[in-house]
C-alpha cells in the first residue's frame, strides 16, 4: 500500500474512533511538521526534502563539566548562549536531564523555578523563537503529585518535546508510550503543540542498540506520530554515519510529502 493511502486511511479512522482530543489534532494541524535536529556525520541537506532544522541546547552548554549544576548563571551568558544557538528556523530545545520534577518539595520547587527562569530568559534572547524542554526528566513522566509545578512550568515554554524511542519492536507498546506522552502533555497544557523527538535507531541498552529501523516499523512509528503530535524532530548523536540502507529516510520524506499534500 502506497504510504499516501495509507495516511489517507489512517486519517479516516482517526476521525472515526479516536477521542475527541485527538480529532483536534488532526483537524487543526497546519501542517504537521518535521524538524531535523540529526548530527550523523555526512548528513545530506535535508531541506530539500521539507524538513526544516532546529536547533538545541545541552546542559554540558549551560553547566560545563557540572560545575555548579543546577545553578542559575549570569543572565547575560545565558543569553549570549542562547543567541550562538538559535541560527536555524526550527525550535530551541533546552536538554536539561538532571533536573527532573522529582524529589523533596524543595528539590522540586528548586527545580521547576529554576527552569522556568531558564525558559524566561530564553525568550528574552530569541524573541518568537518556539522554545521547550526535551521532556526526558522535565515536563514528561511527572509525579502526581507534582502536576502543579509541571503546569506552572508549562506556561513558561511554546511547545512539549517529549521522547518517543525505540527500544524494542512491540509496536503495541510503541503506540502506547505515544499516547501516554500525548495525554501527559494534553493534561498540562492542552492547547500547545507536541513534537514528538524520534531517533531512527534502536536506543542504546537494547537488543538491537543502533541499528537502524527497518522501513515498515519507522512508517509505523510516523503514523502514529501523526495521530498523536503536531509534528516530530528527528535526532541522533554525531558518532554515526549518514545510512539509509533501511530506507526509513526515503520513506519520511514521502510520509513528509503526503501530509502535506492533504492539507
Amino acid at each position: 500500500m502506497k504510504l499516501s493511502v495509507a495516511l489517507l486511511l489512517l486519517t479516516a479512522l482517526a476521525l472515526a474512533f479516536a477521542p475527541f482530543s485527538e480529532v483536534a489534532i488532526a483537524q487543526t494541524r497546519t501542517p504537521f511538521m518535521v524538524y531535523d535536529n540529526m548530527f550523523y556525520r555526512g548528513k545530506p541537506n535535508t531541506t530539500s526534502a521539507g524538513l526544516v532544522v532546529s536547533n538545541i541546547i545541552y546542559e554540558n552548554k549551560i553547566w560545563p563539566n557540572e560545575q555548579d549544576y543546577g545553578r542559575l548563571h549570569n543572565r547575560g551568558a545565558f543569553a549570549a548562549l542562547v543567541r550562538s544557538h538559535m541560527e536555524n528556523p526550527g525550535p530551541l530545545v533546552i536538554d536539561i536531564e538532571k533536573m527532573p520534577l522529582k524529589g523533596t518539595a524543595e528539590v522540586v520547587r528548586h527545580n521547576a523555578e529554576t527552569l522556568a527562569t531558564l525558559a524566561d530568559w530564553a525568550h528574552e534572547a530569541a524573541p518568537g523563537k518556539v522554545i521547550g524542554f526535551y521532556g526526558t526528566n522535565t515536563l514528561s513522566k511527572v509525579p502526581p503529585a507534582n502536576l502543579s509545578y509541571a503546569r506552572e512550568l508549562a506556561r513558561h515554554v511554546d511547545a512539549f518535546f517529549p521522547p518517543v524511542y525505540t527500544f524494542d519492536d512491540d509496536r503495541n507498546a510503541y503506540e502506547k508510550r505515544a499516547q501516554e506522552s500525548f495525554n501527559e502533555a494534553r493534561s498540562l497544557d492542552p492547547k500547545k503543540p507536541i513534537y514528538f523527538y524520534l531517533w531512527p535507531q534502536y536506543h542504546d541498552g537494547t537488543s538491537k542498540q543502533f541499528q537502524f529501523i527497518d522501513v515498515s516499523y519507522w512508517e509505523f512509528q510516523l503514523e502514529t506520530a501523526l495521530r498523536f503530535s503536531n509534528g516530530i524532530v528527528l535526532w541522533s548523536p554525531s558518532r554515526y554515519d549518514w545510512n539509509d540502507s533501511t530506507g526509513w529516510f526515503a520513506a519520511t520524506r514521502e510520509f513528509l510529502h503526503a501530509t502535506r499534500s492533504e492539507l
